[in-house]
Order: C-alpha cells, then structure tokens, then sequence
C-alpha cells in the first residue's frame, strides 16, 4: 500500500510538472508573439487578413482574377480602365504571375479588399475594393549602390560567360554584357574577343530586400582587347540643358561614324572572303559580307545616319535595305525577315536606328543578317577599315574633364582583375 501511494504520488507530480511546463511554453510563446511584429508585404500587415495567394493561368483577365470573390463586372470594367491609364500603364495581364488576395477577416463573406499585382522587381499594382473601387502603382523601397565588376575572355568563352561567372543572374548579365559592347561599340569588334582580354567596369547595383534586380547604367569603364586599352567616362557637359557625352582618357567622343556591327552581340557565322563555299549553291565563290547570326527577328541596326536607297526583295537577298551614309560609304544589310516601320526608299535614318528584323529570306540556310560595306564604289571588309578618329570635347571644358576623370580612372586602373574560375562538372 505504501509502494502504490508512493506511486501515485510520482505520477501526480509528472502530471503536474508537464501541466507547469505547458504553462510556461505558453506563456513563453505569448511574450514572443508579443515581441516579434507582425508580417509586412507590399506594405500590408498581414495578420489582419485571410490571404489567398494566386498565379496568373494562360488567357486569363481581370475578370477571371476577381469574378470568384463576388466583384460586380462593373467594378472589374473600372478597375481595368483604371489600370491601363499610363500612368499606371497595365493593360494585360500576364501568365505566371503570382498575386495576392487580401480578404476580410470580419465578415463571414471574406469580401475581397485588395489585390497586389507586381508588374516587376520594384513596382506592383494595388486594387483596392474597400470603397468602390481604386487603382494605384505603388514602388518598393530599393537601394542603389556602387560596385566594381572585373573579368577575363579565356579560350572558348566570350563577354556573356565572363559576366555571368559572377553576376549568376542571367538578366542582369544579358543586360551588362549589352551595356559595356554599347559603351565600345565604335572602337571595339566584340566578335574578335581574343583569350586575354580583360574588362571592368563600374556600374550602380539595384536591389530590393537585398537582392539584385538590375545594373543601372554603367558610367566608366575599361576595356583591353588585343593589348591596347580602351577608356570610357560619363560626363556632364551642361547641366543646364542636361548636355551629357561619352569620352575617352583623351577627352574624345566614344562615337564614331559606324557601328562595329548592326546586330547586339551575337556570333559571325561567316566571314568576308575572297573565296567560301555557298552552303546552298555548293560552289565556291566570294562573300564579300560579313553574315551575323541572331534568333529571328532580332533588331537590326543602320550602322550609320544615312539615306535609305534601296528597301526592297530579291531572289538571292531577301528582304533588304541599303543605306548610302555619304559620297564615300554605303551600307547594305540583307535576308531580313521584314522591315521595320517607316523604312523606305528615301527616308533618312540614323545610327543605331531599327532598320529591319533578322530572317532568312533568299539565298539563307538560317536566320543572320549578311552586312556588306562598300568604300568609293567597291566592297570591302569592315572589320579591318580605319575610319577617322572622334571629335575632341572643347577645349574650355578639358581641364574639367581630365580633372573629373582622374580618380576614377586610378580606382579602375588599381582593380585587380578577377580571374575566370571553371566549374567542376
């Protein structure tokens, strides 16, 4: 009897030990929940709602979207008018996006409040159907902040590649391997990038909750490319009728007269040559062009201001434009998949501007885009012409300049190349 009473009082105590250790995990938990504040998105508290999270289905509207929480078709009509107003600027909805639904907590209804649309990395769409219906485009609050980017070309590799081994965002990369070519664009071939090359740059990363969304622009830069050294300076030449230029360390004009190539970055799949074998007439003959190939229906770019002289088709080129710059060079930019707009015989166009789109019309095995160039009369090879050097800055703004210059130019010469490390496969 007295082993059983011993016993039972054991089991009083567990039970009344485990009932204290409940108590104190719950009183623990509350002082916690008391502390930590409530969750935050799109700047609602979160805790005060029924979320509902979706994701935007293939040929889906805003009547797809909010018809399922009772929203009258009228409200969705305003609601649509509003958002496609430019300042706002949403006029359909994509697939795949994911939204969130705010619904209230107080009545058993759970009517639909808000709804959050992000449009990209930093803006998003509110709905808002707490009283009748408003639309607003709203901005996370992002940080800017300067970095320094540093790389090598090695065999079988290129700029996209070299980017990525440290940026590993293809969207940032794409978009920084187009900044810096834009940048060089007149002084360097970035379809001859040699082992060795090397680059940096400085640019403005863009991040929202600490992650990178977007480069900004890059305003300096380096680049040497087959041993010589290439600069580039943003600078503001009048601020006052917001005047700016692009510059070498000399102080010269980054733009020249033609472009290295019509086409963004891409690859040469044939080059100019005296003598090729026609991959469909398989005979041998010269290619007195240079053919870029790029997904069809890339933009493709009048290398120079000029006069459209020909836009037009035939057999073996295709839909084609040719662009007479002046008295000495004349363009021509061949197997197009179309032309873009307004371009016609007669129209004056400018450097840079879209003159067509890459195809493979006429004499063509796949989309690219053949670039002939012709010098007084006679087609040569672009690649090894030397054209006149750019124009100097003023003289009275050249002190300033080099003045400007000279500590960014010392913090991107003291930047140690970051050396290209292959993966392990």
């Amino acid at each position: 009897m007295y082993k059983l009473s011993l016993l039972l009082l054991g089991f009083v105590f567990i039970i009344s030990c485990k009932n204290e250790s409940k108590t104190k995990v719950k009183e623990v938990v509350e002082v916690i929940d008391s502390v930590l504040p409530s969750p935050i998105a799109y700047g609602f508290t979160l805790d005060s709602f029924q979320i509902h999270y979706d994701t935007i289905v293939p040929n889906s509207t805003l009547s797809h979207l909010f018809a399922p929480y009772d929203i009258s078709q009228w409200y969705i009509n305003t609601a649509a008018e509003m958002a496609a107003d430019s300042s706002i600027g949403l006029k359909y909805v994509t697939t795949g996006t994911p939204v969130m639904l705010l619904q209230s907590k107080k009545d058993t209804a759970a009517r639909l409040l808000y709804c959050v649309y992000p449009k990209n990395e930093v803006e998003y769409v509110v709905f808002n159907f707490t009283d009748s219906v408003e639309v607003s485009l709203e901005v996370k609050p992002h940080a800017v902040e300067e970095k320094i980017l540093s790389a090598e070309i090695i065999a079988n590799s290129n700029l996209t590649v070299a980017i990525n081994q440290q940026l590993k965002n293809i969207n940032m990369t794409g978009e920084m391997a187009e900044e810096i070519s834009g940048l060089f664009a007149w002084t360097i071939d970035f379809f001859k990038l040699h082992p060795g090359d090397q680059f940096k740059v400085i640019y403005n990363e863009k991040s929202v909750d600490g992650n990178p969304y977007d480069i900004g622009d890059i305003k300096y830069a380096y680049f040497k490319h087959q041993n010589k050294e290439f600069y580039s300076f943003y600078y503001v030449l009048d601020s006052a009728k917001n005047k700016v230029g692009v510059f070498d360390e000399n102080g010269k004009e980054m733009k020249r007269k033609f472009l290295m190539s019509p086409v963004k970055y891409s690859r040469i799949s044939s080059s100019y040559s005296n003598r090729r074998f026609h991959p469909v007439q398989r005979r041998w003959k010269s290619h007195l062009g240079t053919d870029y190939a790029a997904p069809k229906g890339t933009p493709i770019w009048s290398t120079a201001d000029g006069y459209v002289i020909a836009a037009a088709y035939t057999r073996g080129n295709g839909n084609y434009v040719k662009v007479k710059h002046n008295d000495t060079y004349t363009t021509q930019y061949l197997h197009m998949t179309g032309f873009a707009s307004g371009i016609k015989k007669g129209v004056y166009v400018k450097q840079g501007q879209i003159i067509g789109f890459v195809g493979s019309t006429g004499l063509a095995t796949g989309p690219h885009v053949c670039y002939r160039f012709w010098k007084n009369g006679k087609q040569i090879n672009h690649r090894t012409e030397k054209f006149q050097p750019s124009t100097p800055m003023p003289d009275s703004l050249l002190q300033d300049y080099l003045k400007f210059i000279e500590p960014i130019k010392a913090k991107l010469d003291q930047t140690k190349i970051t050396p290209f490390i292959r993966e392990n496969k």
